[in-house]
Formats: structure tokens, C-alpha cells, sequence
């Protein structure tokens, strides 16, 4: 549009040459109007081109509107001019509280400058020249409003799109430093014990050697079944860090966990799964993998259990882990660190953790979640 008013205006600079009667001193001076009349309206439209303003279309509407009806008169006869200016000025009109006095305005400049020239002469050629042009620059705003609100649309959606996508990232750091946090408390507490009892009993045994030789074998054995235990909890923590195989139906995942577990620890595992195999997203399969682990830990390290039963039911709408165990149990259910995180990852997708524990007769770990809209595989 704004090249094409540039055509516009030098082709009336040629028409109005070509028009003009007598090359005398008007003949000059109603040219520089019309390289005037054209320049300064461009000038203020280059100016506001970025920034829509009022200014342009009321330049356009002065300058051209004054021009019109002096060339029309110059000339002897109706001189169309405000045609494309009108739409350019309608289509860069910010506001409709201005657009409306200047739709009016440039309908009633081309009659009064028909009427000057030769009146009804030209009527039609005014009202196609003021009304209907600036009529059809005004759907050229509204094509172009609607494209820049399309456009600050995609934009803002762009930005919602980043900053879901860092959001989640940042929920994905957190969760990695929750699990490294746990496994560090673990290793400290079980590892890191075990290797100071056996550091401290080397220490021990050189004097023993050198003092009471017959007391050595004893504090070796010693030594050497709290080695054998120290590798027992670090291939627990190698298991808990190993990262599960992708693609696995959740019952696969769960039963060739238990049977890891089952052989690393000599512990009689019992796994019963009622429902169809399903594939769950990644976090929902994580929470009970990381439930199912704490539970058999616990019910292998603080009630000593020898068997464990597992289940798994799969229905429609949810997804429950039951982990029962013949442990020394315990009167009093204390929710430490590894029940604490057990219990928080599965609240934090509407889940619920049930512990029942009675002391002598074992531990029952129940783990609920809600499943919406998964298909049976």
C-alpha cells in the first residue's frame, strides 16, 4: 500500500500535465502542490510506520482533500485524486472513534469538489472515489488487525510454550535432586557404615595379631560378614540406581524387579498381577517401581523377612500395589525418610499410600493411583 501510493501520486504528477491547458505560472504551482501534497502525507506515514497514529490519515484528509478540490478547479474539470490516499488512511486508522469523522469527511471532500467543477457532473465518480475506498481500506485494517492479533496469538502461545518447557525442566532437576538426595542419604547410612566397621576393625586386628594371635580368625570372620553385608546393601543401591528398560509393560517392569531383588537378598518372592499389561508413562511407572523397591528394602533390611507377597491389580480406572511381607513388623508406623518420599511421589499425582504394620506378624504396603484414558495393550 505504500508503494502504491507513491505510483499513485506520480501518475497524477503526469495526469496533471498532461491535463493542464496553458504552461504558465499555475501550471508550475499546481505541480509542486501535487509533489507537496504528495511527499509530506508519505513523510508523516514513514514516521508513524511502526506506531499508528492519528497524524497520517488527518494529513492525508487536509492535504489531499484541499488539493482535490484547487486541482479540480485548476484543471476545469474533476480531478480524481483521493481515491488510494482515502484507503491508505482508513486501512492505518488505529482508532474507530477516529475512523468514523474521517469516513464522512473523505465522502464529502470529492461532492464538494464535483460541485465546484460542475456540479452532479461527476457524483458517482466522488462517491466511488471518497465513500467507497475508504470503505475498502477499512476492511484491508480489519484483514490486517486480525493477522496481528493472529500473530501476537502465536507469539504468546510461543512463550507459554517456553515457559511450560523450562517449567518442566526444573520440575525434572528437582526430582533428580530428590533421588540423589535420597540415595546419598542411603549410602551414607548403610555403605558408609559398613566400610568404617570394617576400616576400624583393620585397625583392631593388626594389634590383635601382634597381642592375642589365637582371638585373629574370630575378628577375620567378623570382618568378613560385615564385608559380605556391606556388598549386599551396595548391590541394593546399584539396584535402586539402574535405570528400568523403556517400553516394558508395567508388570514386566515390577516382576523382573521383585525377581533381581529376590535373587541378590535369597528372599522368597510371590508376584501375582490380575488385569491386562498396559504401558503407563514414565513418571507414573517410576512411582511404583521406586515404592515397590523402598518396600522390599525395608521389609528385607528392618523386619528381616524371608518371603514377600507382591500384587498388582490393573482396572479401568486405577492402578493398586499391595507389598506384604512376614517381618517383625512394628507397633507403631513411623513414616522416616523412605516412606516420607514414598508418600509424597504418589500424592503428587492423587494417589494414596496405605501402611499397616503389626509387630511380630509383618508389614502390608498398599499403593494406589488413578488411571484415566489408558488402553490395554
Amino acid at each position: 500500500m505504500f508503494y502504491t501510493r507513491i505510483i499513485w501520486v506520480l501518475l497524477h504528477l503526469f495526469l496533471l500535465g498532461y491535463a493542464y491547458k496553458t504552461q504558465d505560472w499555475t501550471w508550475y504551482v499546481v505541480l509542486l502542490s501535487c509533489l507537496f501534497v504528495g511527499v509530506i502525507p508519505q513523510l508523516v506515514w514513514m514516521k508513524t510506520l511502526h506506531k499508528p497514529s492519528w497524524a497520517y490519515p488527518v494529513t492525508e484528509l487536509l492535504f489531499g482533500g484541499l488539493f482535490l478540490i484547487s486541482a479540480s478547479y485548476a484543471v476545469g474539470q474533476y480531478f480524481s485524486y483521493l481515491a488510494i490516499p482515502a484507503m491508505c488512511a482508513a486501512a492505518v486508522t488505529p482508532s474507530s472513534r477516529i475512523r468514523i469523522p474521517l469516513w464522512i469527511w473523505f465522502s464529502i471532500i470529492p461532492a464538494i469538489a464535483m460541485a465546484v467543477v460542475r456540479p452532479l457532473s461527476s457524483f458517482t465518480m466522488s462517491i466511488i472515489e471518497g465513500f467507497f475506498f475508504f470503505g475498502l481500506g477499512c476492511g484491508i485494517w480489519k484483514i490486517l488487525d486480525t493477522q496481528r492479533k493472529m500473530l501476537s496469538l502465536l507469539e504468546e502461545n510461543e512463550r507459554q510454550r517456553q515457559v511450560l518447557e523450562h517449567y518442566a525442566k526444573q520440575v525434572e532437576s528437582i526430582t533428580l535432586l530428590e533421588e540423589r538426595n535420597r540415595l546419598a542419604r542411603e549410602l551414607h547410612d548403610t555403605i558408609g557404615h559398613t566400610l568404617t566397621s570394617v576400616i576400624v576393625g583393620l585397625d583392631a586386628l593388626s594389634y590383635i595379631i601382634a597381642e592375642a594371635p589365637e582371638e585373629a580368625p574370630a575378628s577375620i570372620n567378623q570382618l568378613r560378614s560385615v564385608s559380605r553385608k556391606g556388598l549386599d546393601e551396595m548391590r541394593n543401591q546399584i539396584h535402586h540406581i539402574a535405570p528400568e528398560k523403556g517400553g516394558e509393560p508395567l508388570a514386566v517392569q515390577l516382576k523382573r524387579i521383585a525377581g533381581e531383588f529376590a535373587v541378590h537378598t535369597g528372599t522368597n518372592i510371590e508376584f501375582q498381577a490380575d488385569g491386562p499389561d498396559i504401558s503407563v508413562p514414565l513418571p507414573i511407572t517410576m512411582t511404583l517401581v521406586r515404592c515397590l523397591q523402598e518396600s522390599l528394602t525395608n521389609a528385607k533390611r528392618h523386619g528381616s523377612a524371608d518371603y514377600i507377597q507382591i500384587s498388582l491389580n490393573i482396572m479401568l480406572d486405577s492402578l493398586s500395589l499391595g507389598i506384604q511381607d512376614n517381618g517383625r513388623g512394628m507397633e507403631e508406623v513411623r513414616y522416616g525418610f523412605g516412606l516420607s518420599a514414598m508418600k509424597e511421589r504418589i500424592e503428587a499425582y492423587q494417589g494414596e499410600l496405605k501402611v499397616k504394620s503389626i509387630k511380630n506378624s509383618g508389614t502390608t504396603v498398599y499403593c494406589q493411583l488413578p488411571l484415566k484414558n489408558r488402553k490395554a495393550v
